[in-house]
């Protein structure tokens, strides 16, 4: 069966669109990956967020992607598309790809943070602290929260709290 691979397609006034495609089953893994990194460049981190809650119910998954896209412009989506090492470090792929839109592996993100290669290697203490506090929403990942408050800056703060409320009581309180 064909996969999918990401591309970037113009739309009103010239801005890119993040849309999905069927690769040619052909295409090397490299020429897939191509237009990934692409497409993760077009577009804002909520944007990125946007595409991948497509289809998805779960008001806690919802808020974890959220939290992911607005959290530095989408750094941990970015990366989930574009960092081969994250996935190799999972064990898996950290975009589930099986239905007619991608959305985030929660299962692979907490591999992910259980590996023995933490995301840390390339990630700041608040941006692990992020993935972590996303990652527990779904209850994919424990998290100390005296360890997430001292690593976030006031920003960071209100996004996690943000975070936790889009979860509890669902994106509309």
């Amino acid at each position: 069966m064909p996969g999918r691979s990401f591309g970037v397609y113009g739309g009103a006034g010239g801005r890119g669109q993040a849309q999905w495609r069927r690769a040619d089953p052909a295409s090397t893994t490299e020429e897939r990956r191509l237009p990934m990194l692409m497409a993760t460049r077009g577009i804002t981190g909520k944007e990125l967020a946007d595409d991948l809650l497509q289809g998805v119910s779960s008001e806690q998954m919802r808020a974890a992607t959220r939290l992911l896209g607005a959290h530095h412009d989408g750094y941990w989506l970015r990366r989930f598309f574009e960092d081969q090492e994250l996935a190799d470090a999972a064990g898996q792929p950290l975009l589930d790809h099986a239905g007619p839109h991608p959305s985030i592996d929660w299962n692979a993100v907490g591999l992910l943070l259980l590996a023995d290669r933490p995301p840390a290697r390339k990630a700041s203490s608040s941006e692990v602290a992020v993935l972590e506090f996303a990652a527990s929403l779904v209850g994919r990942a424990p998290i100390q929260l005296q360890r997430v408050i001292h690593a976030v800056d006031d920003t960071e703060f209100r996004l996690l709290l943000r975070a936790l409320m889009a979860a509890a009581y669902g994106e509309t309180h």
